[in-house]
């Protein structure tokens, strides 16, 4: 799978390269500021550089989202990063990434039982916010690429006499989740795995080598299809996740 990295070149600028193992990328030389919207799953920076108060802030917030490290933990500078071919770059994104994704796992397991309380008390009355807030646990704590939430909800009638209609809702994004309502596609797929919601927490489909993975869960017997694209699908990740499902469906108190 591709993964894109950032290096902090100066006080304003970074290279962006994207990585895969069918062609060489040169990279692209960006604004400090398009950090915040470019798709990026880590980033360096040579710690002389980060001397600003306002930056090192907006560094610490980017952090929640992909692993930023400097290079002298990675033992590499911005000239070494701009010769990386496939495999090196592998090796030193995957170093990085597994030591976030493991922080990211072990704050969710000591905060389990606050974040099952938070979610449940959302789940009666703003359905929305909750599966946000669940969009960003996944990812954060599957280390994914991309995510996609389905799930059924009720459209009320609008007209006295309108009868409400069940539709899908996907919740998707780069970095922040974006809700919306769900058409043709997130009908069928819901249809597809009907017969999957027996179950909390469920992998259904996972490839490796593709790093796809389609999950199938129930919440307080609402069926929800989870599709992600993961750099690794570790037995903790499964375990927490199935843990965070199971307490959702619980009301552990």
């Amino acid at each position: 799978m591709q993964f894109n990295v950032g290096f902090i070149k100066s006080e304003n600028q970074f290279l962006l390269k994207s990585f895969n193992n069918i062609e060489n990328d040169n990279g692209k030389i960006l604004d400090l500021a398009e950090i915040k919207n470019a798709d990026i799953q880590a980033l360096f920076y040579e710690e002389d550089l980060i001397e600003s108060e306002d930056l090192k802030s907006a560094l610490l917030e980017d952090s929640k989202f992909f692993p930023i490290r400097s290079s002298k933990e990675a033992n590499i500078d911005f000239n070494n990063f701009e010769k990386l071919d496939f495999n090196s770059a592998k090796s030193i994104f995957s170093r990085v990434h597994d030591n976030w994704l493991l922080q990211n796992n072990v704050t969710l397991v000591e905060e389990l039982f606050k974040v099952i309380n938070h979610l449940n008390g959302l789940w009666p009355n703003d359905r929305t916010t909750f599966f946000e807030e669940l969009w960003f646990i996944l990812k954060s704590n599957l280390g994914a690429k991309s995510i996609r939430i389905i799930f059924n909800d009720i459209l009320m009638g609008k007209k006295e006499h309108e009868k409400n209609k069940l539709i899908q809702v996907k919740v998707e994004g780069d970095r922040i989740p974006n809700p919306s309502e769900g058409g043709e596609l997130e009908a069928k797929i819901m249809k597809n795995y009907e017969k999957d919601f027996n179950s909390t927490f469920e992998i259904i489909e996972y490839n490796s080598e593709k790093g796809q993975v389609v999950i199938t869960a129930t919440i307080k017997k609402s069926p929800v299809v989870i599709m992600a694209e993961v750099y690794e699908l570790n037995r903790m990740q499964k375990a927490i996740i199935g843990s965070l499902f199971n307490g959702l469906s619980e009301n552990i108190k």
